[in-house]
């Protein structure tokens, strides 16, 4: 499974020369050089930019670009500004304006876990949700039940379209009263005040030592804890690592709640990847809708396990 669409993001001469010219200002001294990151689902520029006096990480995309992928960037910065200390990326500076929108952090060390996934680095990164769950998230960043939803409420959706309902693996297709019942405790279910990414794949971690940070943080949300749990495991198992069941086991090493309690999340998961891998291509983020096909696949197998 690729972490990320199937192109080259865009290179930093492309982006306008204005806003180009006010990030380097931002770097004390002449650019010197920039390393493009290549993951991801995003239209815009992504990269660490180098000067002989400092580096930073910078996002960035031109007013006239795409146009959800500024509107996720400008979510990501008052994300950053509203999340507790310590667990993002450190925001230095932000231009939004006629030229476009960049977002420059502090370089975050570490490399990204999986091809396959080591015990190690899901012992790290359930340490890192552990800490999220533990922190208090508040306005503006949304409250999950209000964000994830209608798109984690996909099952009476699902249970219309005969094409879909009938490719669903036969386990699911006779508990179709089950998931309806589900998906109307969904929006209790996804209640609280913890903090989560709510983005959480192998390209949105680094881990460096023993610690594990998450980056690209637009789709923060506060809401259950443990709500990035149900959210990752589909995505370990489709690049070769451990079941959805193999790594839940690991994260309840480090507190997470029995599956069980969760299961109206991972059901609302599991509708988002089905009904939205069946939908059109996005022309600007190719490969997006397989990513969600390799990931739907194995949350039916586990939800399926679990009912």
């Amino acid at each position: 499974m690729t972490a990320g669409a199937d192109r080259l993001r865009p290179e930093w001469p492309s982006l306008p020369a204005g806003l180009r010219a006010q990030v380097e200002a931002q770097l004390g001294g002449d650019r010197t050089s920039d390393s493009p990151a290549q993951g991801g689902f995003s239209a815009g520029y992504a990269g660490v930019v180098r000067s002989a006096e400092r580096a930073v990480f910078v996002k960035a995309i031109a007013a006239e670009g795409h146009t959800d992928s500024r509107t996720f960037l400008r979510r990501e910065i008052r994300m950053l500004r509203a999340a507790p200390s310590g667990v993002t990326p450190r925001l230095l500076s932000v231009i939004d304006d006629a030229d476009g929108t960049a977002l420059i952090l502090e370089i975050v060390p570490g490399i990204h876990p999986g091809t396959p996934w080591t015990d190690g680095q899901l012992h790290a990164v359930a340490a890192e949700i552990a800490r999220l769950a533990a922190a208090t998230a508040a306005a503006p960043i949304p409250a999950a039940r209000e964000s994830m939803l209608p798109s984690y409420a996909r099952w009476g959706r699902i249970a219309e379209d005969h094409a879909l309902a009938a490719a669903l693996p036969l386990r699911l297709q006779d508990r179709m009263p089950q998931l309806l019942q589900l998906e109307a405790s969904l929006p209790d279910a996804l209640t609280g005040t913890a903090l989560a990414h709510g983005d959480l794949r192998a390209d949105n971690i680094l881990i460096h030592g023993e610690r594990a940070r998450f980056i690209d943080w637009p789709h923060a949300r506060r809401g259950v804890p443990w709500l990035d749990g149900p959210l990752l495991v589909p995505s370990i198992e489709a690049s070769g690592g451990p079941t959805c069941a193999e790594s839940w086991r690991a994260l309840r090493e480090h507190g997470a709640p029995d599956a069980a309690r969760l299961l109206p999340v991972i059901a609302g998961f599991a509708s988002f990847l089905w009904w939205n891998q069946a939908q059109p291509e996005i022309a600007e983020l190719p490969g997006l809708r397989a990513f969600q096909r390799a990931q739907a696949d194995p949350i039916l197998r586990w939800l399926g396990e679990l009912l």
